[in-house]
């Protein structure tokens, strides 16, 4: 095992980013996933949406229109316009070192692998968590 293809996550839960914050609450909720990838019609990746930006997304909105407003904003708020866009990603074939030096060094909360722009893998701490333990595993 040497590549983020060897160890990514593939069955991604994803959001187009025409949907919805309200959408995408739920959709975090359902599933209980913290980082949601948000993609277009063609599965390219546009951003990430984590729990962190739509808290602190929700907070806004409560702080600028209040409470009784929360859901009917959150509706009208496509998530592409809040998602990180800005994240680092890997493509498939780089090193998994090159991967765990960027977690360790930034404390990124998860990496997009991308192929030629179209979203194929997500990769996170947990990963190498599952991977430290299955390898400890082997040895005893």
């Amino acid at each position: 095992m040497q590549n983020v293809a060897d160890l990514m996550t593939t069955n991604l839960t994803t959001l187009n980013g025409n949907a919805s914050l309200t959408d995408a609450k739920n959709l975090m909720q359902e599933h209980n996933i913290r980082n949601l990838p948000i993609v277009d019609d063609d599965g390219k990746w546009l951003g990430m949406l984590t729990q962190r930006e739509y808290l602190r997304h929700a907070f806004y909105l409560v702080s600028t229109f209040g409470t009784k407003l929360l859901a009917k904003k959150e509706s009208d708020t496509k998530v592409a316009s809040i998602a990180n866009t800005e994240m680092v990603t890997l493509a498939r074939d780089a090193s998994l070192e090159s991967a765990a030096d960027l977690f360790i060094e930034h404390k990124y909360v998860c990496l997009p692998i991308v192929d030629q722009d179209v979203l194929v893998g997500i990769l996170t701490p947990i990963d190498f968590v599952k991977l430290a333990r299955d390898q400890l595993n082997t040895t005893t």
